[in-house]
């Protein structure tokens, strides 16, 4: 009986999936011990890329219900929980997010810092919020403080200099009033 090409495939994968060993396979078939390697190694490489493609697939669903979640206001820690996906995944989905939203500063911000925002969190709490300054009145202070800082430093020391000088001055002078 003679087979075709794909036929032949066919039978090698059945009679594989079927429990039969390489040997076995080509015994019944009568055929090379590379052939059927050949077509094993192939069929694994399709299995492979539909097993990829599904993950690939499953982790795009999940980005897109992490996205309508977080669009929703939900917490990252209310996604992981809903999600049941662990924390790195959370945070990546939702840098993606500020993406999509437009907030490509904050992501870069994100980045600068190493993720460490929280000190400008506590900036906008204190001078914005409890204050009550505008965002270019906290821009102002800062960049005071940027540029007169060092200088209001060193004008802090050279008068406590004074003041120690002055208040030395004035032991002494007591101690002399003192003794008189």
């Amino acid at each position: 009986m003679f087979l075709s090409r794909e036929e032949k495939e066919r039978r090698v994968i059945d009679l594989y999936s079927q429990g039969k060993t390489t040997r076995e396979i080509i015994k019944e078939l009568r055929v090379s011990p590379n052939y059927v390697s050949a077509i094993l190694k192939k069929e694994e490489e399709k299995n492979n890329s539909i097993v990829t493609n599904n993950q690939q697939q499953s982790s795009s669903v999940l980005a897109t219900k992490a996205y309508e979640l977080f669009s929703k206001g939900n917490t990252p820690l209310q996604v992981s929980i809903t999600l049941n996906i662990k924390q790195s995944d959370v945070a990546k989905y939702f840098r993606e997010y500020w993406k999509l939203q437009g907030l490509q500063m904050l992501d870069s911000l994100y980045i600068k810092t190493n993720g460490k925002i929280w000190p400008f969190w506590k900036l906008y709490q204190r001078l914005v919020k409890k204050r009550r300054m505008s965002i270019e009145q906290v821009v102002n202070a800062v960049e005071i403080a940027i540029h007169k800082l060092p200088y209001m430093e060193t004008l802090y020391r050279q008068v406590k200099d004074v003041v120690d000088n002055m208040q030395r001055t004035r032991q002494y002078l007591s101690n002399d009033i003192y003794k008189l």
